[in-house]
């Protein structure tokens, strides 16, 4: 089964694909318009909560799918010449998938979490000079519409690339032997040790993936997807998703928001690196104790911060350049502002927000 993770993972794609299709008929991006016409599809639409729900399950499924990929790749040496070019193509999709796909999802419902994220945007913007300038700029549509585009167009199109890389380099080089046994250190089998025809795997991924989505399925009729507030206007603190916590941490311990955007580089640098420091051709992992060492270090590094963010009560972090004062919830910088929102359109606010958000976080 670890074999099937990649496919299974591809079949979610096409499920977000799909479902997110159907949901951009009822999505209305526009910041003042947003949260009620999630709220519409949900109470309103038949089997609208349903379909949100799946949508959000399914993506939480991908999520976990492609990270167990990647570990299975990383322990079995599978990034090894010649299947580094692989490697990066999937580094790639992990980096635009995660960062960028789930990231931007999050903004789209409005509600105060994704207000929360959208501060986080615009901080990560600030790091890119005159290009996030660009990029940030409100002056012709609303950053949550940029952002909507991006998820519904141009990060699905660099995805399907992406994918289509992945896939013709598996087509070519054959998955990699098992990292145990006298194979562990050959490039490939030799054709009469090939075991297992193409559709046979094929067979295989589409019998654990429809095993595995069937579960989505029944999650979200039973779990609603979360949605919590609408945007306030103050800044609060709440934790994000599960796959950002360990971010939040590094904030928790830093102060800003800023740090974020460190995070995300440095881990997708050290993924970039591991081909580059493990360049024998052993795949053994008995035989690669330093390697694999160095990698339960940054996983449990991971998972610590996660745990330590998710057992934490939550905090404000503040901006770069401005004091925890300066950027209290009452006097929240302009920029951070909702944006999309003309200059003499009131702020919405809803009573009862003042208190911590945490319980509506994903």
């Amino acid at each position: 089964m670890a074999y099937t993770l990649g496919g299974i993972t591809f079949v979610g794609f096409v499920l977000l694909f799909a479902s997110g299709v159907l949901l951009q008929q009822f999505f209305d991006p526009a910041p003042e318009r947003a949260y009620t016409s999630v709220e519409h599809l949900v109470k309103t639409v038949p089997g609208g909560g349903w379909l949100r729900a799946f949508h959000y399950w399914a993506a939480q499924a991908v999520v976990l799918t492609l990270l167990l990929h990647l570990a299975r790749v990383f322990f079995g040496g599978a990034y090894k010449a010649p299947r580094t070019l692989t490697w990066y193509f999937g580094v790639a999709l992990l980096g635009t998938a995660l960062f960028g796909s789930y990231f931007t999802g999050t903004v789209l419902k409005w509600d105060q979490e994704s207000f929360d994220a959208l501060v986080h945007y615009r901080e990560a913007l600030k790091l890119l000079g005159p290009l996030g300038d660009v990029l940030g700029s409100t002056e012709a549509v609303s950053l949550n519409v940029k952002l909507f585009a991006s998820h519904v167009t141009l990060l699905p199109l660099v995805l399907v690339l992406l994918i289509a890389g992945h896939f013709y380099l598996v087509h070519v080089l054959n998955l990699s032997p098992l990292p145990f046994g006298e194979d562990s250190a050959r490039s490939t089998l030799p054709p009469e040790r090939l075991t297992g025809t193409f559709m046979e795997h094929t067979r295989s991924i589409l019998l654990y993936g429809a095993i595995y989505y069937a579960l989505v399925v029944v999650l979200a009729w039973a779990v609603p997807a979360p949605l919590g507030p609408p945007v306030s206007g103050e800044e609060m603190s709440i934790k994000p998703p599960w796959p950002f916590l360990w971010l939040y941490a590094i904030e928790n311990f830093t102060g800003r928001m800023d740090t974020m955007v460190h995070g995300i580089v440095t881990l997708l640098l050290l993924l970039a690196v591991v081909p580059l420091l493990d360049r024998g051709p052993e795949r053994n992992p008995m035989k690669r104790r330093g390697t694999i060492a160095a990698g339960g270090i940054v996983l449990f590094t991971l998972v610590g911060l996660s745990v330590y963010a998710a057992i934490t009560p939550p905090q404000m972090h503040h901006h770069e350049g401005t004091s925890h004062e300066e950027a209290a919830p009452h006097e929240m910088p302009q920029e951070a502002a909702p944006e999309g929102m003309s200059d003499n359109m009131p702020m919405p606010h809803v009573e009862g927000n003042e208190h911590h958000h945490d319980e509506a976080a994903p």
